[in-house]
């Protein structure tokens, strides 16, 4: 093997890595905080709640207080979902402060979360009780996933880690899949990343600039911007429930 082949083998290597990392830390926080945390969510709700609800639908079409074949669907959906989300964190975690890297992305994704799952109306947010602890919850658990998606992002893309010596980041790339089955979103995704990892080893000069101080404050500033416009939306939807 000749010494350029070897070093586009360890720079493809390298890459894979990065993103196996962010695909097996949003897998399993989103399998374990979006699927298995929902379910038990509603769960304490219909607890809570009148007990005629129980067997009535959600606005997500589960059944309340029964736990059937469409949980392993949800489990599997948010998994998906949580693979997104943690190649998303890649994308942006050069512009986030690195001390405070979990909280930052855990406030967004608790603030896009809540106000793409928290609608006024329906069932989940009118007849469940108390709204309050709907709403908070609800809040929680995607601000809880950011939160833990970052800390194990961060932990499996560690120069000392464990998980980036093994063979375990081979089974990341595995898990991106089923991304392929979602259509043309799923199949731009899978582009999307393989069209990254090139770039970076053709030209790295320019890959460089995605973290240069001009673009990470332009970032910067995007984050905030969905921050705004989201939470406006999350506290108008949560002013008009409570």
């Amino acid at each position: 093997m000749s010494i350029e082949t070897a070093a586009l083998r360890n720079d493809l290597t390298a890459a894979a890595r990065r993103v196996a990392a962010a695909v097996v830390a949003g897998s399993l926080t989103g399998a374990v905080i979006g699927g298995i945390g929902g379910r038990v969510a509603m769960f304490v709700l219909r607890l809570t709640s009148d007990p005629a609800l129980r067997g009535l639908e959600t606005d997500d079409e589960f059944t309340i207080g029964i736990f059937s074949g469409a949980t392993l669907f949800l489990v599997i959906v948010t998994t998906v979902l949580g693979i997104i989300g943690g190649l998303v964190y890649l994308v942006v975690r050069g512009w986030l402060p690195e001390r405070g890297r979990p909280w930052l992305f855990g406030g967004l994704t608790g603030i896009v979360g809540g106000a793409t799952v928290i609608r006024p109306g329906g069932i989940d947010f009118t007849l469940l009780e108390p709204l309050g602890l709907a709403v908070a919850m609800f809040i929680a658990l995607p601000a809880a996933y950011g939160l833990a998606v970052s800390l194990f992002a961060e932990r499996f893309l560690a120069d000392d880690s464990a998980f980036g010596r093994s063979k375990a980041w081979i089974a990341g790339l595995v898990l991106l899949l089923p991304l392929g089955f979602f259509g043309v979103v799923g199949l731009a995704v899978l582009a999307l990343i393989l069209a990254a990892v090139l770039l970076g080893r053709a030209a790295p000069e320019i890959a460089s600039v995605w973290t240069s101080p001009p673009l990470t404050w332009i970032g910067r500033i995007g984050l905030v911007a969905i921050a705004i416009v989201w939470g406006a939306e999350l506290v108008m939807d949560v002013a008009e429930i409570l």
